[in-house]
């Protein structure tokens, strides 16, 4: 009898040979340019430098996440206005729908985009008709009633996804998810308030008469406007279990809670502005009981937070690093209680890094030499969680694979972590955060609950540590991207080819926000 063992390692190495031989192929991308769409014969070869395919890349991101988003995007075919497609996959798997978690996400970065330079072509001929299309829909998908409940007491907003002409999805499914309406008010009050700081005489100009932001902010109740009714949702039942943004588990979670407590947050800061000091008061309420809600998800056994509470799972999730990232206002990053820079969301970060790493036979390929020492921080894919069984087109026993939008999002918790040094000119860290300090300098002996000013070696080395150790995960990104630029799903755990649903919406806006974030560290 031939032993097994030896097989499989031939076979691993076959397969990574022949992945790597394989030469990454010239295709015609449709870039960005000036807001208009020009063909280009686009070579994302090997030979490029890292800055040079991340310069190429990100316009090749935005344009195919452009296309996912109705009106204008090419993929978008019978889409309602505003609609925002997880992917053009219709079959194997089918993604032609919009989740309301994606497209608030999705959106979002291109409130980033807009926040920028709102006087762009891109953001007055692209951007803005966009946004006002999404807030239009938006109101027409919350008063439709759905098999997540109705209208009338707001529990329909729970349901998790429609069809792209704007109709209720009644197939069975994972329902209801909270976040979603957390995550569409954030997108809207961040619009509401760049749109405001553009044409601040509509703001200023505004009374209980005249209202030019009414259909997004209104305080009447029951509630009627978008934004309003997203809070009174949020505000009335973060308590209550929900589907995890996975759609997989029933119970609280992490991510959920992280997106809407920021959207308490600046809801009360927003029904402020709005002459609406009840409701104020009321979201002030709300958040401050969330707060201590999401105290509980931090496990002192473990040494990381967890994703779900009183979950069989080990509670290590990409859910953790998403939650830091989109339940934090870079503005305002002392409002969250877990921002990127944290030490319980960095243990976790390397937690679940160290997982993956080991996790999946494609993380194994020999990488080329480096000066840093890394280690434990090197780049490496980074999947869902590790109980993952999900291969992109359905349950495998061989498991889950490494997914793009999670391996930029390490990318982007590293910078993010890296401007906060800079914005505070100083490193300094708690017992939570030793492991993951110690990781990224393991040459030099960093101490909790000591401080290393801006002028010490300590942090100018962690400043240079964390800029490579982001790339080195960008880079990661940059192997398995296909040659034209195009990012599906996921990546196979083994060969590293692309699969599972084709132009992910959300890998494409994640490796934007990793590019944002990496133009700021």
């Amino acid at each position: 009898m031939i032993p097994i063992i030896p097989l499989v390692c031939v076979a691993y190495f076959i397969l990574y040979a022949f992945a790597r031989s394989i030469p990454v192929p010239q295709r015609t991308a449709q870039i960005l340019l000036s807001g208009a769409y020009h063909e280009l014969a686009a070579d994302f070869g090997p030979q490029l430098s890292l800055d040079a395919w991340i310069e190429r890349q990100e316009k090749q991101s935005l344009a195919n996440l452009l296309d996912n988003v109705a009106p204008g995007g090419k993929n978008t075919k019978n889409a309602a206005p505003g609609t925002v497609i997880a992917s053009p996959s219709q079959s194997h798997p089918d993604y032609y729908s919009q989740w309301i978690r994606d497209a608030g996400i999705t959106l979002s970065t291109l409130v980033n985009f807009y926040q920028q330079n709102s006087s762009s072509v891109l953001s007055t001929s692209t951007i803005v008709p966009i946004l006002e299309s999404y807030a239009k829909l938006s109101t027409k998908i919350q008063q439709t009633p759905n098999p997540s409940g109705d209208f009338s007491d707001l529990s329909g907003l729970g349901e998790p996804k429609f069809m792209v002409d704007g109709t209720p999805f009644t197939g069975n499914w994972g329902r209801p998810q909270r976040d979603g309406p957390a995550l569409r008010a954030l997108t809207l009050m961040a619009y509401l308030r760049t749109y405001n700081a553009s044409h601040p005489a509509l703001w200023t100009s505004s009374g209980a008469d005249n209202n030019p932001f009414a259909d997004l902010y209104d305080g009447a109740l029951p509630a009627h406007s978008v934004v309003k009714a997203d809070l009174e949702y949020v505000a009335k039942y973060w308590s209550a279990p929900g589907f995890d943004l996975w759609e997989e588990v029933q119970g609280l979670h992490f991510f959920t809670a992280m997106v809407q407590l920021r959207a308490l947050r600046e809801g009360a800061h927003l029904a402020s502005a709005f002459n609406d000091p009840g409701a104020a008061r009321w979201y002030h309420a709300q958040a401050d009981a969330l707060s201590e809600l999401t105290q509980t998800f931090w496990s002192n056994e473990k040494g990381h937070l967890v994703e779900t509470l009183d979950s069989s799972r080990s509670g290590l999730d990409c859910g953790l690093l998403l939650g830091a990232i989109h339940g934090s206002n870079e503005e305002d990053v002392s409002a969250s209680p877990f921002p990127p820079y944290s030490d319980e969301v960095l243990s976790s970060l390397l937690a679940l890094v160290k997982d993956q790493r080991y996790r999946f036979p494609v993380n194994a390929v020999p990488t080329p030499p480096s000066t840093d020492d890394f280690d434990k921080l090197a780049g490496t894919g980074v999947g869902r969680y590790p109980e993952d069984i999900y291969d992109g087109y359905g349950t495998s026993p061989a498991g889950g694979n490494p997914w793009f939008l999670c391996t930029s999002s390490v990318s982007e918790i590293l910078f993010r972590t890296s401007t906060h040094l800079q914005q505070t000119r100083s490193l300094k860290f708690g017992l939570r955060g030793v492991a993951f300090w110690q990781a990224l300098l393991p040459k030099m002996d960093v101490q909790a609950d000591r401080e290393y000013g801006a002028d010490s070696e300590e942090f100018k080395a962690a400043l240079q540590r964390l800029k490579s150790a982001g790339d080195s995960f960008l880079a990661v990104v940059r192997t398995h991207t296909s040659g034209d630029g195009s990012m599906s799903e996921q990546f196979d755990r083994v060969t590293g080819f692309e699969r599972g649903a084709t132009h992910l919406t959300w890998s494409y806006g994640a490796f934007l926000q990793a590019i944002e974030a990496r133009k700021r560290a």
